[in-house]
């Protein structure tokens, strides 16, 4: 237990200097532009808007996110007593929702408008939640349904709302770079996921109610609801009030067979279904070397996850502190995908549980620098009236990798192995695309 807290500790103290370091290299950047004129007050007073406007929005549906996350499967295998297959039959249909939704909810979100695409996730995620409450099991499955659209809707629209909000603005002409907005977002999560975890614990234990969590997620939704409804402007995408940069309509296929959005797409697809298997399986390994040199006392679970969340924020913040460049989020992507196959087969190889503990600390920094740099790279290769449905449809291919994933699961630590083994050998491959065919031209 000691182990962990120090860790923690050191983790934390890291990230809250690296988060001193930004804001200095902000305030510095600040002054120095403001001195050479590229900052006049209009832009700076525009950018605070359109951060004040998108952040708390953003932090907010981050939160219903993580605040219920943790307290699924405890709440579906321990207070509703379901068995192992049914809770992985739920988890799977989830996902499978999630795929089917992924060929539509951009297109949607593209022709009638992302701010609408957002608030309707509020309310899909609400009802999500609100089915929790049931003990039906039909009920429960449009609730997972209803999750994995949800998810879909979270990993594609508001981000396709920000992008679009920003070039309307032209806020690249004061300064403001899509790098450095994309690292918030993800130190904002990992702030919030931790505060989340900490909220979700005492309303379990103050409450004595494992549905709590999920209530706390429904407040959270209709205040991001009112937030974005006050706040926000629409945009649209192709044959709408928000234009491509080029201000043509795109082919869609042509954009689909571009080798740069299948090198993204591929790299996406096999580094966040990695990680979805992380999620999934690093309790088990870590318990396996814990359980070697200790039978009596558990892991602490809720130290080692607000580590993760540490690590990960080191990784975004490292992310923004790198200069601006054309290829920064090429470079920095192969350095995250060939840092993480290191790390899932590390823990493989490695016996010792404070180096596996590592090497999972190591994944979680290239996970925190892996979403700017592929939200980096989607901002720059795709263009935005077309931008929802793209978004989506790339959300496809990982929802069939988890859903086959979990498909050929099977019990034991040789099953697990094989698919770190695999994960890694997959990153290795994306890699190698991500070499070949994603090369620094517009």
């Amino acid at each position: 237990m000691a182990f962990y807290k120090t860790n923690l500790a050191v983790l934390a103290a890291i990230s809250a200097y690296l988060l001193f370091r930004q804001y200095q290299t902000e305030k510095q950047d600040s002054v120095a532009e403001a001195e050479s004129g590229v900052k006049s007050a209009l832009g700076q007073t525009a950018i605070r808007r359109f951060k004040r406007a998108f952040f708390p929005a953003y932090a907010l549906v981050c939160a219903a996110d993580w605040l219920q996350g943790p307290h699924i499967y405890a709440l579906y295998k321990y207070h509703k007593h379901l068995p192992e297959t049914t809770v992985a039959a739920l988890y799977a249909s989830g996902f499978v929702a999630g795929a089917l939704s992924a060929s539509f909810v951009g297109q949607l979100a593209d022709k009638y408008g992302r701010r609408n695409a957002c608030l309707l996730y509020c309310i899909i995620y609400s009802t999500a939640c609100f089915t929790m409450l049931s003990d039906d099991l039909l009920v429960l499955f449009a609730g997972r349904a209803c999750g994995g659209v949800s998810t879909t809707l979270l990993y594609s629209v508001f981000e396709t709302w920000m992008i679009a909000e920003y070039h309307d603005q032209a806020l690249d002409a004061y300064g403001l770079s899509l790098g450095s907005m994309f690292g918030k977002m993800t130190t904002l999560s990992g702030v919030v996921a931790i505060v989340s975890g900490v909220v979700g614990d005492v309303l379990v234990n103050s409450l004595n109610s494992k549905t709590s969590p999920f209530m706390a997620s429904i407040v959270c939704l209709g205040l991001a609801f009112a937030f974005i409804s006050k706040r926000w402007n629409e945009n649209y995408g192709d044959n709408a009030s928000s234009k491509d940069k080029t201000g043509e309509s795109v082919d869609l296929s042509s954009v689909l067979l571009d080798p740069k959005i299948i090198s993204i797409g591929l790299a996406s697809c096999f580094f966040e279904g990695s990680m979805y298997m992380f999620v999934f399986f690093w309790s088990a390994a870590l318990s396996t070397v814990h359980a070697a040199v200790d039978f009596t006392n558990p892991l602490p679970f809720g130290v080692v996850f607000s580590s993760y969340m540490c690590a990960m924020m080191v990784g975004s913040i490292m992310f923004t502190l790198v200069p601006p460049s054309q290829d920064k989020g090429h470079y920095i992507l192969k350095i995250v995908l060939t840092s993480a196959s290191i790390c899932l087969l590390c823990s493989i190889l490695l016996k010792s549980e404070a180096l596996v503990f590592w090497a999972f600390c190591l994944f979680e920094v290239c996970v925190g620098a892996y979403f700017p740099s592929m939200a980096s790279l989607k901002g720059r290769l795709i263009q935005d009236g077309s931008r929802g449905r793209i978004y989506g449809i790339l959300r496809l291919p990982l929802n069939l990798f988890v859903i086959a994933a979990h498909s050929l699961a099977e019990e034991g630590d040789q099953h697990r192995n094989n698919v770190f083994l695999t994960c890694g050998g997959l990153l290795v491959v994306a890699f190698a695309v991500v070499h070949r065919y994603l090369t620094s031209g517009p």
